[in-house]
């Protein structure tokens, strides 16, 4: 059953009336509030405090907006804001607006004096919303702060924590919860009593920095509370530094170089867990030297099947890259590095002997927890998406949210091209060029993603012979790659972006572009999840403006090769020499889609009755 509907289209009866009268109402109230002074304004919200009320509070928010950006909200966004303080989730096209939207329950919630918490997916989104609301809200007498990654200052923390509504990475939010779990634990290691008798002073509170965790709303939804469902959110103790046994996982890697596939080592099903053989763990004991069995902190296979998993599912510049003598990975589902990031159990540890650096030592895991259980702490949560009605049954199962579409303001003029599908990379990549340069002729703009920085650079070399300026982003999230992607609008711009890179960004598409047919978009392959499909060709037409986007596949494309080899075997040997193949075959590649997002939503619940049976140990002891 899918929980998703038109706000207003789907709507029956007394419900369907009731979103219509409230809509009139806050219409109505805009115009009485039109006339009133900022003072009045915030008499207003004063109010407000003492008995919250969503159509009052939506009027006023928005009146503020008007007044202070000269943005005057849209129905459908207002529609959107209603949804959304009553704790729903809801999907809106890219482009209409999303940034206003989230002022809307962010105003509601944090008229009850407990703080708004508004998670984004990085920094530099998160601090240029903070920065668009905080005149707005400060009209209506309230306060905004702002969360800086991995700051060290309690203070900073507990400040921005204070204000009325605080905006940050969702991550951010959720470590400064483990954060302040582990100051809570570290305080109460000494029972009270003992404290006093052996100290001789009463033992002190913790110095938190979040005051709870009241009311949330949460911006790209579905890739916070599904795509990173997966990776739990861990704090680890130790430093960057050597190891002092560098050589246990040298040879390890060395070892699980010379091992045979079916012989010594086997995958798990379709995992990319690799398990050892007892031919393998044979040959793996034969290869242990007297020095290194001494310097093991686990068992010798288990080294091995580390070495083995990074050898045969990682891939250098597409799961990490090899900078200044670090291995940094990268995000998978953004395309960014993540240089305090590292991998457990050993396996980065594997990944730097594999790429010839310094070894580094392992961290230890000090606090944890899954992303559902921990926005699932929230007494009322709500989240915005460009995508969210493929995932609707699952974020009603785990999150008790129902998912609300949101017509766009201005039909949709999106022209999407059927797929074409080559049965070579190489093949493919000539074909891109030609696209690329005949677009580009008629002064079209051009964006292109890619799922990973191999396949950029890869098609950069096939760009180059044509002589075109192009402007490429790899792997990074700042100021400066949104400047870049907010340019990919102009006038025969060709623009080539890891995955997402500069989401959230404003692509403006002036009328020379609009001429030439707006934005075209073109996908490089097809990513696991079909909702970041989605949302790389929901750059394309935005705000009903015209725009087209085609994706270009192949039989070589990491998700037939991982999750449907014998599909892309069987074409490719059946090709007859042609280099394209019918567009009929994309049949494929939806079925490979569908096969790894089962398996994605089976390890989500898994990492969920695991998170929850651990609740329930560290309950009972």
């Amino acid at each position: 059953m899918l929980f998703a509907f038109d706000f207003l289209a789907n709507l029956r009866g007394t419900a369907r009336q009731d979103a219509v009268a409230a809509l009139g109402k806050v219409t109505t109230r805009l115009a009485e509030l039109s006339g009133e002074s900022d003072t009045r304004l915030r008499e207003h919200t004063q109010a407000l405090r003492r008995q919250v009320d969503h159509i009052e509070a939506l009027a006023l928010v928005t009146e503020s907006v008007r007044r202070t950006h000269g943005l005057t909200a849209h129905q459908v966004q207002l529609r959107a804001g209603l949804a959304l303080a009553e704790g729903s989730l809801v999907e809106m096209a890219t482009g209409e607006g999303k940034t206003l939207v989230a002022l809307l329950p962010a105003f509601c919630f944090a008229l009850r004096g407990r703080g708004a918490h508004v998670a984004t997916v990085n920094a530099y989104l998160a601090e240029r919303d903070a920065e668009f609301a905080r005149p707005v809200f400060a009209r209506l007498g309230l306060t905004v702060g702002f969360l800086k990654e991995n700051d060290p200052s309690i203070a900073a923390k507990r400040a921005a924590y204070g204000c009325d509504v605080t905006y940050g990475v969702g991550t951010e939010f959720g470590f400064d919860y483990l954060r302040d779990q582990l100051a809570i634990r570290a305080a109460g290691r000494m029972e009270p009593r003992f404290h006093e008798i052996l100290l001789r002073r009463p033992p002190a509170r913790p110095t938190l920095r979040q005051r709870g965790l009241a009311f949330a709303v949460i911006d790209e939804a579905d890739s916070v509370l599904l795509d990173e469902a997966r990776s739990p959110l861990i704090i680890a103790i130790g430093e960057r530094r050597p190891n002092a046994t560098p050589e246990v996982y040298r040879l390890a890697d060395e070892v699980a170089g010379d091992l045979v596939l079916d012989k010594h080592f086997k995958r798990e099903g379709r995992s990319t867990r690799w398990t050892l053989t007892p031919d393998g763990e044979r040959e793996g004991f034969a290869r242990l030297t007297d020095a290194t069995l001494l310097q093991l902190r686990r068992t010798w296979p288990q080294y091995l099947e580390q070495a083995l998993q990074f050898r045969h599912h990682f891939r250098r510049d597409v799961h990490y890259v090899v900078e200044e003598d670090r291995v940094m990975i990268v995000d998978e589902f953004t395309g960014r590095l993540c240089p305090d990031r590292t991998w457990r159990d050993g396996l980065h540890q594997a990944a730097e002997a594999r790429a010839g650096v310094t070894i580094t030592e392992e961290n230890s895991s000090e606090a944890t927890i899954c992303r559902p259980a921990y926005f699932q702490l929230y007494e009322r949560t709500c989240g915005l998406s460009g995508t969210a009605a493929e995932a609707a049954p699952e974020l009603r199962e785990t999150y008790r949210l129902n998912t609300v579409i949101v017509p766009p303001n201005r039909p949709c003029q999106r022209v999407e091209l059927p797929d074409r599908i080559f049965t070579t990379r190489a093949a493919k990549h000539a074909a891109v060029a030609r696209e690329v340069a005949a677009r580009h002729a008629t002064g079209q703009p051009i964006l292109i993603g890619t799922r990973t920085i191999e396949n950029s650079e890869a098609l950069v070399e096939a760009l180059v012979p044509l002589g075109l300026i192009l402007r490429v982003l790899n792997a990074k999230q700042d100021a400066e790659e949104a400047a870049i992607i907010e340019r990919a609008g102009e006038p025969g711009a060709i623009t080539i972006a890891t995955n997402m890179a500069g989401r959230g960004a404003h692509v403006p598409v002036p009328p020379e572009s609009v001429k030439a047919g707006g934005l075209h978009v073109i996908g490089l392959e097809r990513h696991e999840s079909a909702r970041i499909d989605r949302q790389l060709i929901g750059r394309a037409a935005r705000q009903g403006q015209p725009g087209s986007a085609q994706f270009f596949l192949c039989l070589e494309d990491d998700l037939l090769v991982r999750h449907n080899p014998d599909i892309a075997k069987r074409h490719a040997t059946t090709a007859g020499g042609g280099e394209e193949l019918p567009s009929r075959h994309a049949v494929h590649f939806r079925r490979a889609q569908r096969k790894v997002e089962a398996l994605d939503l089976v390890q989500r619940r898994a990492l969920a009755k695991h998170h929850r049976w651990l609740d329930e140990l560290k309950q009972a002891i």
